[in-house]
């Protein structure tokens, strides 16, 4: 099962109506919402994984385009999982031709990585471990600025952080998050708050007071709770209860 209408044909075969209007529901698809128009045949991950499974090693670059492209949701996820597979692959064989390929194909699809989902699920292991391997690339710190830049295409650029945080690059977590304070995407603020908690997590604690000092009275809400999930408690409060008082209150000095 190599071919994209073949793989296609295979995850439509799992199709779950009900399921179908749950994730609709879900994921916002009704008018003005995020996910505006967004299609579903009703598959859980694990289904549309398992399809993977069978098909990642065989399957073209050029088939897992079509996937991608596709208006189902489950089938473009199936697509970008197939090139997630296939770059972790090169990524052992040091196949630097093969992972520059799938990267280029991949930011040039970001027009169907249109949910949460589909972002998460892909960017943080091709585009986050491309980053890491080659330094030099810097697309990631123009797609997060809002001018001329989707909602995906900034979410991609602040989850790709991930990869950063976990190899001593954290700066790009700071450095693209303060990007998004003033955004008006909560899913924006709920991506800049995850790697926030993740920088933490990996040790950046001061790093990460220090951006929360220096911008707690414009921090959105979400993206604060976020970021503070680690923390201990009483630390956790203090910065949420400073969000929320005046900004002309004195802030106390760590």
């Amino acid at each position: 099962m190599t071919d994209a209408v073949d793989i296609a044909a295979a995850l439509a075969g799992m199709r779950d109506e009900r399921h179908a209007g749950q994730l609709r529901k879900f994921f916002k698809t009704a008018p003005g919402q995020y996910g505006e128009g967004d299609s579903f045949i009703g598959l859980r991950n694990p289904q549309v994984r398992m399809v993977v499974k069978e098909a990642w090693k065989d399957t073209p670059l050029a088939e897992a385009v079509k996937l991608a492209e596709s208006p189902l949701h489950e089938v473009r996820l199936c697509g970008l999982l197939i090139m997630v597979e296939q770059y972790l692959s090169a990524m052992k064989r040091k196949d630097s031709e093969a992972m520059n390929a799938i990267f280029n194909t991949y930011i040039s699809l970001y027009q169907h990585i249109n949910n949460w989902d589909l972002v998460d699920l892909s960017a943080i292991k091709i585009v986050g471990n491309h980053e890491v391997l080659n330094p030099s690339i810097s697309l990631m710190d123009e797609w997060i600025l809002p001018e001329g830049h989707s909602l995906w295409q900034q979410r991609i650029a602040m989850v790709s952080t991930w990869m950063l945080i976990r190899n001593n690059r954290a700066d790009a977590c700071f450095r693209r998050a303060a990007f998004l304070l003033s955004s008006p995407h909560d899913l924006l603020h709920k991506a800049a708050g995850w790697m926030l908690r993740e920088a933490w997590k990996r040790g950046y604690k001061d790093e990460v007071r220090y951006f929360l000092e220096t911008n707690i009275s414009r921090m959105p809400s979400v993206m604060l709770s976020y970021a503070c999930e680690q923390m201990q408690a009483t630390e956790r409060h203090e910065w949420q209860s400073r969000r929320r008082r005046p900004r002309s209150a004195p802030f106390l000095q760590l």
